[in-house]
């Protein structure tokens, strides 16, 4: 079962009481941006088997500039990553925004190669961003994500997962 945000600990009690009644046992996917409280990790860590979490931005100037923000982005996702790493498999997902490699791409890489243990999970580097929605609507607003990531930009960042002894090439 793939449980799917954004963030769907929102629906945390549904989704827990709906699990109780299951009369099947199938491996839980939590599909997440993993920006939950401590609470619901807590919660998760005894039902979930496979964690499918994005970490997105390296620093939390520019979580909080490029999202509704105010929360501290790196920490909590981070704190996180680390408490699922240790109560399941996981797959993260890092997708690689324009003019954003060295500020969020390469510190994302660096927090993955030294703050988890790298050998036990894979990293999705994804280049599928598109300057969709509000960047759209107003490109002036955030030019420097007004783009799609090129191909330079993808394989620096390729590179830098490469020389860091990050897995990524079986899902990227």
């Amino acid at each position: 079962i793939n449980l799917v945000g954004g963030e769907p600990t929102p629906n945390l009690h549904v989704i827990l009481a709906s699990l109780v009644r299951l009369n099947v046992n199938v491996p839980i996917l939590w599909n997440s941006n993993m920006l939950c409280g401590p609470e619901a990790m807590k919660l998760l860590v005894d039902v979930v088997d496979i964690w499918l979490p994005d970490f997105k931005f390296g620093n939390n100037k520019c979580a909080e500039r490029l999202t509704a923000g105010g929360v501290d982005y790196v920490g909590t996702v981070l704190s996180n990553l680390k408490l699922a790493q240790a109560n399941g498999d996981m797959i993260i997902r890092h997708l690689v925004m324009p003019n954003h490699v060295d500020c969020c791409t390469k510190p994302v890489l660096d927090m993955i190669a030294h703050e988890l243990d790298k050998d036990r999970l894979l990293v999705n580097i994804m280049g599928q961003y598109r300057p969709e929605h509000l960047v759209a609507l107003w490109p002036g607003k955030w030019p420097d994500i007004a783009r799609r990531p090129n191909r330079r930009e993808m394989e620096e960042a390729f590179g830098y997962a490469r020389a860091l002894g990050i897995l990524f090439e079986p899902v990227s």
